[in-house]
């Protein structure tokens, strides 16, 4: 396993070491084993496990393994209905339906329908015995119904057709092949569609070592991460990973903090200096002391919490389901009551008029096409999402939005123009301006913030900094020259005990500029003022999502006066200043505590938990700021893409507007299609109760309600692409 512990140099047998198996989480995978203790497995040439690699970090299969292994002709099933079991049911159903062509007997043809109800009908058995359970009604149920309804009919009409009225006493093999396949098709197009990858979720979960190279009395022991307490001393080769979140003891190294910092640069680390879990040392031999034990680790804690959000949301149930689930009970009772009432008081024969009647009223309500209202909708809303410069990532949400009451959105970016330029450079005494600067341009390089490439941008250069631990979300700190510079937010300063002076307070007072401070060794030498202009249409687009319905909040880490400011040149109401990236979950939480359908608006690794979390979650994707060091995109974005439901390309509001539309549009699809499905079955039931019969001496055919089924997905098909405008 990539970033691993090395070789632990303990007796046994040679090509082997012991590996501990550790675990992060609970496994949620039902067969996962548990083995216990140190188990011992093969090594490969470099010294690293051989074996076939179990799931990192707890996480449950679906969301740790990545797609493209589920998906293959494995047998793994998605959503109830795999590749494999699709692949075969449509062979079965090929052969049913050229059955005439081939000239086969009634008796082989059932039994080509029998294996095909039982394997391809498999995961509605599943669905219906769940509904059972449950006692709650859904698709699955009347799909069972329906197609051992027909597999009963095509028995009696083998066997004994006198049980049947004369019209019924033919076996219709094609409509059951068709009762299994189309279901089975639409079922298994959606799960493709809607099914999140979980790449992102799986790569960072493999950076979290199960084990620690732990230093006791003076010597190395690998054991699991898990038995590692705050305090514990453990030693991080070049090229692995480190796992826990701590403090460097002794060593000297090259640390890749990218996926916490968003920038590109390798960050000197010294004794002294801060490391995360999930970073990668990448030259030098570090000896660290864990600050928290594995459980409470910042990387463990954030996927967690991104892990619960995107799960909660993937078992939201579908528009198709919550349909279904209450229009099955009504077909039920109307078939029941149908066949009792022929069987009491209709003409003889009674017994095969019930039987009959029964059957083909559940054939007709099988909702063949329901399976492909959503996906035909979701298809074309990619599609259309494609050409808009956006990447839908959670379809599934899609067929239960609403208009969102509130959207969270950032200033810097979005609001602004996202280009802040240094404007003035206030120095405490003693400090000169270009001192100042180029100071900060050494500590801030490769941090990848738009405040820190604008004071490099006016910067000298020159200085090389080293020792440089990264605050996420606040600032860095770093040894610059043998002196210590933070460069940060003016209330992160503050935190360390570092103020601006009365002059530097004066200045500041009644301007609403950002600010980002500089202090050398503990004491403040200066503050970047910083200008980033609103967008000119920023005010036009909040009052356009305010027509739409939605209110635009503004969170933000800058100054009060700079968000206020921001705000009321906007058109903004509500406003949050000074807000740590790892605060946006409890604010997404809070106004939804209130009764709100949060949206929330984020760029960043810390901000995927507040995007699991919110009702809608739209991540703007940082390549597509002109210049930034985090063009191209990070394993920070991949996270936040992956909690997020939708990605966009463009960062300013109109972008979030026409993004809400479209999924508001996506949604109305879904609906309109559904109505296509049901409708036809609603005016075939009559006709198969047999309620036209006596009047008439028109008499139901399976067959009907295959070309209805037909005539809707026609339909479906035709307003899917007709209401998306491709």
């Amino acid at each position: 396993r990539d970033g691993e512990p090395g070789p632990h140099r303990r007796e046994g047998r040679a090509g082997q070491r012991l590996v501990p198996p550790g675990r992060l989480g609970r496994a949620l995978h039902d067969r996962a084993r548990r083995p216990r203790g140190l188990r011992r497995v093969p090594e490969d040439a470099q010294g690293r496990p051989s074996a076939r690699r179990r799931h990192p970090a707890g996480l449950p299969r679906r969301l740790d393994e990545p797609r493209r292994a589920r998906d293959g002709l494995d047998g793994f099933a998605v959503k109830g209905v795999s590749t494999l079991r699709l692949a075969g049911g449509l062979a079965l159903a090929a052969a049913l339906w050229a059955g005439r062509a081939l000239q086969l007997s009634p008796y082989s043809s059932l039994a080509l329908a029998g294996l095909l109800a039982f394997v391809g009908g498999r995961p509605f058995a599943r669905g219906f015995a769940r509904s059972l359970k449950t006692g709650k009604a859904d698709a699955d149920m009347l799909v069972f119904l329906g197609v051992w309804a027909a597999m009963a009919q095509a028995v009696a009409a083998v066997f004994v057709p006198e049980l049947l009225l004369a019209p019924a006493r033919r076996p219709f093999f094609e409509v059951l092949a068709a009762l299994v396949f189309f279901p089975s098709l639409g079922r298994w197009l959606e799960a493709r569609l809607v099914e999140r990858g979980g790449e992102a979720l799986w790569t960072l979960a493999r950076r979290i070592p199960r084990s620690v190279r732990l230093v006791t009395a003076g010597r190395d022991s690998v054991v699991p991460a898990t038995s590692a307490g705050a305090g514990a001393r453990f030693r991080v080769l070049p090229g692995e990973h480190i796992a826990l979140d701590g403090s460097v003891v002794d060593g000297a190294s090259r640390v890749d903090e990218s996926l916490w910092t968003g920038g590109t640069a390798v960050l000197e680390k010294a004794p002294g200096s801060r490391v995360f879990g999930g970073s990668l040392n990448k030259t030098g031999e570090l000896l660290v002391a864990a600050e928290r034990p594995a459980a409470d680790a910042r990387l463990t804690r954030l996927v967690e919490t991104v892990r619960v959000g995107v799960q909660a949301k993937a078992v939201v149930p579908g528009v198709a389901d919550q349909l279904a689930a209450s229009y099955a009970p009504g077909l039920l009772i109307v078939a029941v009551l149908a066949a009792l009432a022929w069987s009491w008081k209709g003409p003889e024969p009674r017994l095969q008029r019930a039987l009959t009647t029964l059957a083909h009223v559940l054939v007709a309500a099988t909702p063949w096409t329901l399976g492909l209202a959503a996906p035909a909708a979701l298809a074309a809303g990619l599609r259309r999402a494609r050409r808009m410069g956006m990447r839908i990532r959670n379809p599934a949400v899609l067929q239960v939005l609403r208009v969102p009451d509130v959207l969270v959105v950032g200033k810097t970016g979005v609001l602004t123009q996202g280009r802040p330029a240094l404007v003035e450079t206030l120095c405490s005494p003693g400090f000169a301006e270009d001192d100042v600067l180029r100071l900060a341009r050494a500590a801030g390089e490769g941090s990848g913030h738009p405040y820190a490439e604008a004071v490099a941008r006016r910067a000298p250069a020159g200085a090389r900094a080293s020792s440089v631990e990264s605050y996420p979300g606040h600032g860095v700190s770093a040894s610059v020259e043998g002196r210590r510079v933070l460069l940060g937010a003016l209330p992160w300063l503050a935190e360390h005990g570092i103020v601006a002076g009365p002059q530097t307070l004066a200045a500041l007072a009644g301007r609403s500029d950002p600010t980002v401070g500089v202090a050398v060794d503990g004491a403040l030498a200066g503050v970047a003022v910083l200008s980033d202009p609103l967008r000119p249409s920023a005010a036009e687009e909040v009052a356009a999502l305010a027509r739409l319905g939605v209110k635009v909040v503004l969170a933000s880490g800058d100054s009060r006066g700079a968000v206020e400011a921001a705000a009321s040149a906007a058109g903004i109401e509500q406003v949050f200043s000074e807000v740590r990236e790892e605060e946006k979950q409890r604010l997404v939480a809070g106004l939804q505590a209130e009764g709100r359908r949060v949206a929330m608006v984020g760029t960043g690794f810390l901000d995927a938990p507040a995007l699991a979390q919110a009702d809608f979650g739209i991540a703007l994707d940082p390549a597509a700021r002109p210049g930034s060091a985090r063009e191209g995109g990070t394993a920070g974005f991949d996270l936040a893409a992956e909690s997020a439901d939708l990605v966009v390309s463009r960062l300013d509001l109109a972008s979030l507007h026409d993004a809400l539309r479209l999924t508001l549009r996506i949604r109305e699809v879904v609906r309109e299609n559904l109505t296509w499905v049901f409708v036809p079955q609603l005016i075939l039931l009559p006709l198969a109760a047999g309620v036209l019969g006596p009047a008439f001496g028109i008499v139901f055919q399976p067959s009907y309600a295959a070309a209805a089924a037909a005539a809707s997905a026609f339909c479906i098909a035709v307003n899917s692409v007709r209401r998306l405008r491709l």
